[in-house]
């Protein structure tokens, strides 16, 4: 059953990521130069902001991410659905890895099902995804001039770690507030500096990004993230 908490979560999300997606189109109608499909990897990140005012998995499943999760898979390039392939969500996915956004929405699900009573871990292991790898991506392609690993750039590591170090703060931040408001209920049981805590998940998303497959780590990042998020008390 659909709680009146729950209701209100999915008409943020789903504003949310109606807002994303006409902010594609109209960066697409003024020919911006900027990567598009970025906006969308990271700006669907914010609904980690909202997904505590859910009561349980199931409407989280049910109506969002499972669906997104199917919709993605369907309009992947190689879809042989035209409709779907030819879609704003299509044109995104073809622009990137194949499969790109599929994986990202894989990882939301898993984080959704498996990591309910660990919101803050899972927020931290999805900005590392959406913030981190999204920024990344834009700083190591615009300034990336020194090569770590393949043709991932140093410059470029410092943007997944800056960006993972920024948002794990306002993460941190955010569940602070709305715990000391009695809006949600934590099982945060670490003692660590929230500085700390963002030194380490910007570290670490930083050396994982570095050495994950390019196809696969929307799928390895927020996961493992939040594992060790989890391990260090969230």
């Amino acid at each position: 059953m659909i709680t009146t908490s729950d209701a209100y979560g999915l008409v943020i999300v789903y504003a949310l990521i109606l807002a994303t997606l006409s902010l594609y189109v109209l960066l697409k109608k003024r020919n911006v130069r900027i990567d598009r499909r970025k906006i969308i990897h990271i700006l669907t990140g914010n609904f980690i902001f909202v997904w505590w005012l859910f009561e349980s998995q199931l409407p989280m499943l049910i109506f969002f991410t499972i669906p997104f999760m199917v919709l993605l898979f369907l309009s992947a390039p190689d879809s042989k659905i035209e409709p779907l392939r030819r879609s704003i969500i299509g044109e995104a996915s073809a622009k990137g890895h194949s499969y790109g956004l599929f994986f990202y929405a894989v990882s939301i699900t898993v984080l959704v099902a498996f990591f309910f009573d660990h919101f803050i871990a899972a927020s931290i292991g999805v900005v590392a995804m959406s913030y981190g790898d999204g920024f990344g991506s834009i700083v190591g392609k615009r300034f990336g001039r020194r090569p770590v690993h393949g043709k991932k750039t140093l410059e470029g590591s410092l943007g997944v770690f800056t960006a993972t170090f920024v948002m794990t703060l306002v993460v941190l931040t955010f569940y602070s507030f709305i715990i000391d408001q009695g809006l949600y209920a934590s099982l945060f049981s670490g003692n660590l500096h929230p500085v700390l805590v963002a030194l380490i998940a910007g570290a670490f998303t930083a050396i994982v990004e570095l050495y994950s497959p390019g196809e696969y780590d929307n799928l390895i990042i927020p996961i493992s993230v939040a594992i060790l998020m989890v391990f260090l008390g969230f």
